[in-house]
């Protein structure tokens, strides 16, 4: 038996907090003993952990707070036995960084973990230069990094000249999707196609670049937007005169996956994306996808293979290419979800467990 403690500032709705859960989940219930210690509310996917996980909630929400994050944080650190810190999201990064070689802390150790992309990411944060020079010290200063995917890992090492090219742990689908009855839309009868998208409201996930590809369709279509975010005002405002476009927003959810499944397609217009783990997600549940071409899709359709009935890939930000490929995938006969789910079947959580727990072996060993 190991010992996990996985340490980030939320869990709210996203692609990162869902892949803390489904490992924290996967772990515990191979008898292994595992914490999550967040900066603020324990909202959000919190509610999905493993009862058997412990949850330690510092109670600050803004992350800027660094140096009271990091001084609560130490004391839970010191009141744990010593385990394998996996440390997630840019400001737990920087907050891990301040006292992973004090006293109370050295007894654990902390890994620390990137599932962005360095080069184009900081574009989109307050300060992002300031933080990713911060962040790329603190990773070539430190023995244990992991990238999310082989991308990230090479551009990782070349973006914060590290002396060596990050471990690739890889993102997973979640198995309880695969349990999920499969949705049979030939009995829908809505008489308009349904395009869904799923992340946060903000210039990375490309919105504007999905609504304006869904103006020039010729076809009712119901766009629906699952996420938070400062766009959801404008998204909200918005009007078709034409009444062939409408927009359905629903906020953050625990449960994105219903609306996926109702949809004919997923559109990913992200214009920076490590992985997307919501491609895999969306696959799974037997709803083929319209991604950018980010890193992260471009990663997967390498490994899994060229299906462009399941996934098609477009070049980023580009509004045309994007509307000709929606018009020509939503008259096209669709992919069975059994299909779709053996398509991402080499995604699953027992690989990157048991990378976890043979990490956790070795750099235990190590340390000592």
């Amino acid at each position: 038996m190991s010992r996990f403690i996985f340490v980030q500032p939320h869990l709210r709705f996203g692609g990162a907090e869902r892949q803390t859960v489904i490992v924290a989940n996967a772990l515990v219930s191979r008898g292994h003993e595992v914490d999550v210690v967040l900066f603020g509310s324990g909202g959000g996917l919190a509610a999905d952990l493993d009862e058997r996980i412990g949850l330690h909630v510092l109670g600050i929400e803004r992350h800027v707070r660094t140096l009271q994050v990091a001084f609560r944080l130490e004391r839970i650190l010191a009141d744990l036995p010593p385990a394998l810190v996996i440390v997630k999201l840019w400001s737990a990064v920087l907050t891990c960084a301040l006292i992973d070689r004090r006293a109370r802390a050295v007894r654990h150790t902390f890994v620390y973990c990137e599932d962005l992309d360095p080069t184009a990411h900081h574009e989109f944060i307050p300060l992002g230069r300031l933080k990713r020079h911060v962040v790329g010290a603190v990773f070539r200063s430190r023995q244990y990094v992991v990238a999310n995917s082989s991308p990230v890992a090479e551009r990782m090492q070349r973006t914060y000249r590290l002396a060596r090219r990050p471990v690739v742990t890889p993102v997973v689908v979640d198995p309880a999707l695969r349990d999920e009855p499969l949705l049979d839309r030939a009995a829908r009868q809505t008489g308009r196609a349904e395009v869904v998208s799923v992340g946060s409201l903000v210039p990375l996930k490309g919105l504007d670049v999905t609504l304006a590809a869904l103006r020039t369709l010729d076809r009712p279509v119901r766009w629906t937007v699952v996420g938070d975010g400062p766009l959801a005002a404008e998204l909200a405002g918005f009007h078709d005169p034409t009444g062939r476009l409408t927009v359905r927003l629903t906020g953050g959810v625990r449960d994105p996956h219903r609306f996926v499944r109702e949809a004919d397609l997923l559109v990913h217009s992200s214009r920076s994306e490590a992985w997307g783990a919501v491609v895999l997600e969306a696959l799974a549940i037997g709803t083929p996808v319209v991604a950018s071409d980010t890193i992260g899709p471009v990663e997967m359709r390498s490994r899994l293979g060229v299906r462009p009935d399941l996934l098609e890939l477009y070049p980023v930000g580009r509004v045309g290419d994007l509307a000709r490929i929606l018009q020509t995938r939503l008259d096209s006969p669709r992919p069975t979800p059994e299909d779709c789910a053996a398509y991402v079947a080499p995604f699953s959580v027992d690989a990157a467990v048991v990378q976890w727990e043979q990490r956790s072996a070795a750099w235990a060993e190590v340390s000592r």
